[in-house]
């Protein structure tokens, strides 16, 4: 009788196990401790390193395709995750000339609910959770899918308790727009959501996440342009340009704290001059200034007190109407002109060519001296010191990569791709043609290895 109820309990057990979707993976223990990062960890979005394991969307399938079906995108885009220190293994029938183009066997699908693999993923760990961005699925008054508004969710690295956070509050992506996270000035992390208003403006909101989960607030409305405090910056805060209430035609410049909403009145502006800001690294912010029909970037140290974005001389930056993607490498900065083309430039220095816009199409990231650029078929970088440019990655059929969505763990680098061959046989015999994209992780000397698991 005793074993007849074990046998029952343990079929309820697993009836409540499947439809609760509880943990299909183990959980990630570092030190012998469960993971748990008091610190933010992030790996450029589209990945995620957590112990010794590597999660990621398997596959890649962009929203804004206009044959988009969410649920076909998530049968591969779904969240996986692969040990990163032991060795790869694959089926008998692999040949070694076939392996960087197969499946390690050691792919673990760790929650299939949610699509992880589209444009402009973001994903890091805070606490005991992994959070990620996904297009959000809830029906519009009109009972259609807006896949332009993306909902932030987050689960426990076993895939247990995944949680939708913004699920009433979802937010819309566009020209101009920014998701990102930054520690605020109490010391927590938010969540900060720059998205299209009315008449080519901005809102920004800000969500405290952590252990407790705030509440969406707005923070700022009518932005014409803004600067995001980055790991950097001192000055935890948000600088940004709304039109003034005192002359047509003039930018107006604040900053707010996004962990207490304060705003702060920086420069009431010259009459019929404007401000843009372009981008900010550390403390010091870049912005486009345009008065009398000229207009030049600037740049300044926001720490350095009032009487912020008075142009000068001695704080100009580069003689063109803006630039784009600033970050900081080696000594200076690189970005990006109006015709693509990729400069380094320290403060006070003259600017370098580093890359014509042919050569590349999206900034992946800075190590150090080194700029690391995707486009359709490479991955490259290239030295700011001696701009010597070398190739890690090129593939001989066109729109094999998807250009700008990238991770790296200090080790490979991973992207989204497409099979070699998109016509392949199963071990049934099966004749197959696949065309999704998959993730790819190469190291720098190009020795590539699909870690994504085809259909």
């Amino acid at each position: 009788m005793k074993n007849k109820f074990l046998k029952i309990f343990a079929l309820i057990f697993c009836v409540a196990f499947l439809m609760t979707g509880c943990a299909t993976v183990s959980n990630v223990k570092i030190n012998g401790k469960d993971a748990n990062f008091k610190e933010l960890q992030h790996n450029q979005g589209q990945v995620l390193v957590v112990g010794d394991y590597l999660y990621y969307g398997n596959g890649y399938t962009s929203s804004s395709d206009s044959d988009f079906d969410y649920n076909d995108a998530k049968s591969t885009g779904y969240l996986s995750r692969i040990n990163l220190t032991k060795d790869f293994t694959f089926s008998d029938k692999v040949t070694d000339e076939e392996k960087n183009n197969s499946s390690p066997k050691q792919i673990e699908k760790v929650n299939d609910k949610k699509l992880i693999g589209y444009q402009h993923q973001d994903m890091f760990a805070l606490g005991e959770y992994i959070y990620f961005t996904s297009a959000n699925t809830h029906k519009t008054n009109e009972m259609q899918n807006d896949y332009t508004q993306v909902s932030l969710f987050r689960m426990k690295f076993n895939g247990d308790g995944l949680k939708e956070l913004v699920k009433n509050s979802a937010f819309k992506q566009g020209d101009g727009c920014t998701i990102t996270t930054a520690k605020g000035s109490d010391n927590n992390y938010y969540y900060i959501i720059v998205e299209p208003g009315d008449n080519s403006t901005f809102t920004i909101k800000a969500l405290k996440i952590g252990n407790k989960i705030g509440k969406i607030k707005t923070i700022a409305k009518d932005v014409t342009s803004y600067a995001i405090a980055d790991q950097s910056s001192t000055e935890r805060n948000i600088i940004y340009t709304t039109n003034s209430e005192q002359a047509q035609s003039t930018s107006a410049v604040k900053s707010v704290d996004f962990a207490s909403g304060k705003v702060e009145d920086l420069d009431s502006g010259v009459t019929n001059s404007t401000i843009a800001f372009l981008g900010r690294v550390g403390d010091v912010v870049f912005y486009s200034y345009t008065y009398r029909a000229v207009q030049e970037v600037y740049y300044k140290n926001i720490k350095n007190g009032a009487d912020y974005f008075n142009p000068a001389s001695s704080n100009k930056f580069y003689n063109a109407t803006t630039i784009s993607n600033i970050k900081g490498a080696g000594d200076g900065y690189i970005f990006k002109t109006s015709d693509g083309a990729l400069i380094y430039k320290e403060l006070t220095s003259k600017s370098q060519s580093l890359m014509e816009s042919e050569e590349f199409s999206d900034i992946l990231f800075v190590e150090n001296d080194y700029v690391y650029t995707s486009s359709s078929n490479s991955i490259k970088r290239i030295s700011v010191i001696d701009q010597t440019i070398e190739t890690i990655i090129s593939l001989e059929n066109e729109n094999q990569i998807i250009s700008g969505e990238c991770g790296y763990d200090g080790q490979y680098i991973y992207y989204y791709s497409q099979l070699d061959k998109t016509e392949w046989e199963d071990e049934d015999g099966k004749n197959h043609v696949d065309e999704h994209y998959y993730m790819y992780r190469t190291d720098k000397n190009g020795n590539r290895q699909l870690i994504g698991k085809r259909v």
